[in-house]
């Protein structure tokens, strides 16, 4: 009568090797992917936090009207019930001061210029039917043409300075030793206090103070969606 065969240590060794090892690496893909969802989970609740404070941010823009200067704010989302997520605001003024007429048009019209101040204001009296391109077209600047397209490239910088703001915010949220970051940029267009969304201002405040003065009240299209960008900082 045989006797059955058993495993030999060595054998047995083995064995228990590659189960040690199989169950590492199925831990190992576990752990990743409950890593990666609890991060897409923060990730998607600072986007919305974002989303819900630019609205704020916005909101209170349009109630309250702009500052003459940059603004920043800063504070957490506590009463949302995630004290651990951060936010900073700043809302920028724009930068009109300075900008050459080469600089407006290019920005504006896409009038390819670059020949100096003289070439801008020629190519501008062009745009309103001065003799621009014709030579001694600068000289025409003295007319109407020239006259009325500085008047509106002065008023058109005056609008922009008081009528948008740039609005960065970001969130900030910590990941085990990582520190998250969301940013979030829009614009925000406002005719003064009391405007809506499209940027259409409030007649029935028209001529009260923080009101912006010099704007156009037939209104602007509205702002461009806000854009996102996520890093994550050491």
């Amino acid at each position: 009568m045989r006797r059955a065969r058993g495993f030999t240590l060595l054998e047995a060794v083995v064995a228990i090797g590659i189960l040690a090892l199989s169950l590492m690496a199925i831990f190992d893909l576990n752990a990743g992917a409950v890593a990666a969802h609890a991060y897409t989970k923060r990730l998607t609740v600072a986007t919305l936090l974002a989303r819900s404070k630019m609205t704020d941010l916005e909101q209170e823009l349009y109630d309250k009207g702009f500052s003459a200067d940059d603004d920043e704010q800063s504070g957490d989302f506590s009463d949302e019930g995630f004290a651990s997520f951060k936010w900073r605001a700043k809302i920028l003024a724009p930068r009109t001061s300075g900008v050459s007429t080469d600089q407006l048009l290019a920005a504006v019209f896409n009038v390819p210029v670059g020949g100096g101040e003289e070439d801008g204001l020629s190519a501008i009296s062009a745009l309103f039917g001065g003799a621009g391109g014709a030579p001694g077209g600068a000289g025409a600047l003295a007319g109407a043409a020239g006259g009325m397209a500085q008047a509106q490239m002065t008023q058109f910088l005056d609008q922009i300075a008081k009528a948008v703001r740039e609005v960065h915010l970001t969130v900030t949220w910590r990941d085990g030793k990582q520190v998250e970051t969301l940013d979030l940029v829009t614009h925000v267009v406002s005719l003064g206090t009391g405007s809506d969304r499209n940027g259409a201002a409030n007649p029935a405040l028209a001529g009260q103070p923080g009101v912006n003065p010099g704007v156009n009240p037939g209104g602007t299209p509205p702002p461009p969606p806000p854009s996102f960008s996520n890093q994550r900082r050491p």
